[in-house]
């Protein structure tokens, strides 16, 4: 087991629970220098011998071949360990680098300046594709540099920003949206000619008041959506390099990338109609590792099923939700999204996320219910609030869960919001509203029948 220095006590007593000896357990740490050495003695893992490197041209062995493992995210339910192949990588890191090509030559042809530095700041985990592709993959495949945050601060991320002109920034929806609403955010992405986002949908209204912060350099600067999964390798589709896109679309395929929209019945839907998203492409995983089950239940008849609800519209494709949460109001869908991107757009609010909480009177209705982190609290009541939301969205669209503020909205590393505590939270909450309620009933009832008696 390998660690970084900040997580040695939780490891250790990993390895305890698992008889693992701690001579097992290595350490790994960069500054001042790198080093790799063993909890129990410190001895080093570190060799200066070399060993040859494997050479694979066979296709067939690099498809069947494991890189690395893996786990989701666990958002909605255990984690499961998905297998990536070298041809899934390989083929990620090429694919999505051909816009960037095309855009350098065509600058070249026309005699305009190529930006020469290629610097990105790393600050998403690698156990997720993400911060692993982002940052491990598509940077150095340029010969770019990577600035390296231990972990993820706002005010380390700014001063980084600064101290290291950024030029290319890839980070996640929840980092964006605190990047549009903080005054602290100044001249920061000057030096910025690429921009993008991915990991969970944004609307155009989200993405236009973030973009407004970023340096733009005409005909340069690329901010947009990127949409994949990890199942994916990452993205497979994107807005192309050169192009901004502010609409809320996740952008074209990607070349050797095929899309279809299905039904709950697999059938093809139309244009403008909302379907589930399925993939087929070289950038799919391998299935889920010991878990045969879970790999079937995740294809259909060569199809990657991403769980994603979407609609194509002029050629693009904007991401609803995901399917396991989207709410269901009287039979009508409710995309927990589309609040919340609603609600960030509120001056008042700076983080928002919406669950379902099952109705009292039907099983099968769930009542929309927000939770948000206020920009002050005491300065926005939850009348105004679901309010805000009345005047914008249809009646089956309202927060007739409640709303209610919290200090933080719970996140895993990558930023998702983990709607699994939001919903037990609520769970509690609204029994607690419920035995009280019937405890003032019961003594209401009480009041009268004594009245009567007297």
């Amino acid at each position: 087991m390998i660690c970084s220095t900040e997580h040695v006590d939780v490891v250790k007593k990993a390895a305890v629970e698992n008889n693992l000896p701690l001579e097992r357990v290595l350490v790994l740490s960069s500054s001042p220098i790198w080093a790799l050495t063993s909890l129990a003695g410190g001895a080093s893992a570190i060799s200066r011998e070399l060993l040859p490197w494997q050479k694979i041209n066979d296709p067939q062995a690099l498809k069947d071949s494991l890189i690395t493992i893996f786990w989701s995210s666990g958002t909605t339910g255990l984690p499961k360990g998905l297998m990536l192949s070298h041809e899934n990588l390989v083929a990620e890191t090429y694919i999505t680098s051909l816009s960037g090509r095309a855009l350098a030559e065509k600058m070249v042809a026309e005699g305009t300046p190529v930006p020469s530095e290629y610097r990105a700041l790393a600050h998403l985990p690698t156990s997720h594709i993400a911060g692993l592709f982002g940052y491990l993959c598509a940077p150095i495949y340029p010969g770019g540099t990577v600035i390296w945050m231990r972990r993820y601060r706002w005010d380390d991320l700014l001063k980084y920003l600064k101290q290291w002109n950024i030029t290319h920034f890839y980070t996640v929806p929840s980092i964006r949206l605190r990047i549009s609403k903080s005054y602290e955010v100044t001249d920061h992405f000057k030096h910025v000619v690429g921009a993008a986002t991915g990991a969970a949908p944004m609307d155009g209204q989200l993405q236009s008041s973030a973009a407004s912060r970023v340096g733009e350099t005409p005909g340069v600067v690329s901010i947009g959506q990127t949409w994949g999964l990890n199942e994916t390798t990452g993205a497979v589709t994107a807005v192309p390099a050169g192009e901004s896109d502010v609409s809320g679309s996740i952008g074209f395929i990607l070349p050797s990338v095929e899309l279809r929209m299905i039904d709950e019945n697999f059938q093809d839907v139309a244009e403008d109609q909302e379907g589930e998203l399925l993939v087929r492409s070289p950038l799919v995983n391998n299935g889920y590792y010991r878990n045969e089950q879970a790999t079937k239940d995740s294809f259909h008849d060569g199809w990657f099923c991403t769980g994603d609800i979407a609609q194509r519209r002029n050629g693009r494709f904007y991401v609803v939700d995901r399917r396991k949460e989207l709410l269901k109001y009287k039979g009508l869908q409710v995309a927990p999204a589309e609040l919340e991107n609603l609600l960030f757009t509120h001056p008042g609010i700076r983080e928002a996320a919406v669950v379902g909480v099952p109705a009292s009177s039907d099983p099968g209705t769930d009542l929309p219910r927000a939770y948000v982190v206020p920009v002050e609290y005491g300065k926005i009541s939850e009348e105004e609030v679901k309010a805000y939301v009345a005047d914008r969205l249809a009646d089956y669209k309202q927060l007739k869960g409640g709303v209610a503020s919290i200090d933080e909205i719970p996140k895993n590393a990558i930023g998702k919001f983990l709607r699994r505590e939001l919903r037990d939270r609520a769970k509690k909450e609204m029994g607690s509203r419920q035995s009280c309620e019937c405890t003032y009933n019961t003594d209401l009832r009480v009041k009268s029948s004594l009245s009567a008696l007297y």
